[in-house]
């Protein structure tokens, strides 16, 4: 029984403290996030490329 209260109380408290914390991110917190979005999208995009060119190539080859 009182595991239960105990979880309860701390759940509630980890709920208060993501909202807060939440609105206390920072211009800079966002800068990186963005940056490590532009370097995932830069490598997605660079994958996706290599895989149409083999895919095209291997179209290529089968139809020869």
């Amino acid at each position: 029984m009182q595991d239960e209260e105990r979880y309860m109380t701390l759940n509630v408290q980890s709920k208060k403290r993501t909202s807060t914390q939440t609105a206390q991110l920072t211009f800079k917190d966002y800068s990186v996030m963005l940056h490590w979005y532009k370097i995932l999208l830069g490598i997605s995009g660079t994958l996706n490329g290599i895989l149409a060119l083999a895919l095209i190539s291997l179209i290529l080859l089968d139809s020869s």
